[in-house]
């Protein structure tokens, strides 16, 4: 009788044992799965493209800069800054069709239609 007993009571430890190593797997599982599901998710992808596209604005001044009536207050400050940064790097950065240039003393000017400069 003890013996019986005491093999029914080493296999429920057992069962119990390999139940804990199941959600010990199963937790790290959800972890692992709910990080993935952070770094694909859609504002992860829509950050990443505007990190990418204000790295590719920044490295050609020739680029036009878009201010729009949709851009909210956020993205016309990322632009400002963009366009301010090429200015201060290259001497001259496009925004909304028209090149600015950095003058010597530290103005920005562009130039007219009968190529005379006009400081803004």
């Amino acid at each position: 009788m003890t013996i019986i007993l005491v093999s029914i009571l080493a296999m429920i430890l057992i069962f119990q044992y390999f139940q804990s190593l199941r959600r010990n797997i199963q937790s790290k599982n959800t972890v692992i799965s709910r990080f993935r599901n952070k770094l694909k998710g859609n504002n992860r992808l829509r950050a990443r493209l505007a990190y990418n596209l204000s790295n590719s604005l920044m490295v050609d001044p020739d680029s036009n800069i878009n201010l729009g009536d949709h851009d909210n207050e956020n993205q016309l400050r990322e632009k400002a800054d963009i366009h301010r940064a090429r200015l201060n790097k290259y001497g001259h950065s496009k925004i909304n069709g028209e090149v600015l240039y950095l003058g010597p003393k530290g103005g920005v000017y562009k130039f007219t239609a009968e190529g005379k400069k006009k400081y803004i």
